[in-house]
């Protein structure tokens, strides 16, 4: 019993240091263990990170170019209806939902007509500029749009000879063409001021959410001001009175002559009432970007 209590106090006194140098062995290798970690983290994750940090999230990741910024996108297109041969540009307001569009039409006419006895050359000419909002209420192809005019140069323009002996009637009054000097004369219709408010409905985005080409069709009216009728001074002589043989009272006919300001004002009088011009066309357009 003696002998066994010196050998427990021993072991127990000794427990320490071998379980010390223990730890003190194993310690480089568990050091190792949980530095190696340490090391590999110091030189690969922050470059990683660094990657990750720089490269775009997919969720964050910027809308493509003029998706929904407005004057991102551009359209031009070409047309033809009432108002001749025209073209447009647009760009977007709000995409898919607002549109700006400008553009102009042109067109001119001439022609000769001698079935009246007189020889009448006339001219019909169309040159307009317009700038519209166009509005997609369903985010589809409808659309209503309103605007103006900005520039308008419709005209009718026309000359008339009277051979001798014809006459012409101006505010009742009959004038012969005097043969030793035939009357000639000229006149202007103006269809329209410079500006006008119009308004349309019609089918066509010119900025689609896919695609590049789109057909247009516009329908609406422009409200114009009362077209007015211009007379300019007659060349040659008018005569007021013809028996079949002589010819009396002749001279110069010129636009202060009551009777042809009777006349013109007659005219006016009866286009007063048109205050609408029709609008009407159909196209082909092409989204650029």
């Amino acid at each position: 019993m003696n002998l066994r209590l010196p050998a427990i106090l021993a072991i127990l006194a000794f427990s320490p240091i071998a379980l010390s140098a223990q730890t003190a062995t194993a310690s480089p290798a568990l050091y190792a263990a949980s530095s190696a970690p340490a090391s590999f983290s110091s030189s690969i994750v922050p470059s990683a990170l660094v990657a990750a940090a720089g490269a775009p999230s997919s969720a964050t990741a910027a809308p493509s170019k003029g998706s929904s910024m407005p004057f991102s996108g551009i359209a031009a297109g070409v047309n033809v209806g009432f108002g001749g041969i025209g073209f447009d540009v647009a760009t977007p307001l709000v995409p898919q939902r607002l549109n700006l569009r400008g553009g102009g039409a042109f067109f001119s006419y001439s022609d000769t007509d001698t079935e009246s006895g007189y020889v009448i050359n006339g001219n019909l000419k169309f040159q307009s500029g317009n700038a519209m909002v166009d509005w997609f209420p369903f985010h589809g192809s409808f659309r209503l749009s309103g605007g103006m005019t900005l520039y308008n140069n419709t005209n009718v323009t026309a000359t008339a000879t009277i051979p001798a002996g014809q006459s012409i009637t101006l505010n009742s009054v009959k004038y012969y063409s005097d043969p030793a000097s035939p009357l000639a004369g000229s006149g202007l219709l103006t269809i329209g001021g410079k500006t006008a408010p119009r308004t349309t409905i019609g089918f066509g985005n010119m900025l689609p959410k896919k695609g590049h080409f789109r057909f247009e069709s516009e329908i609406g009216v422009e409200y114009i001001s009362a077209p007015t009728v211009t007379f300019n001074n007659f060349s040659g002589e008018g005569c007021t009175s013809y028996n079949g043989v002589t010819y009396s009272g002749c001279g110069a006919i010129l636009s202060t002559d009551p009777n042809v300001v009777a006349q013109q004002n007659k005219l006016n009088n009866d286009l007063n009432p048109l205050r609408f011009f029709p609008i009407l066309s159909f196209g082909l357009s092409y989204k650029i970007h």
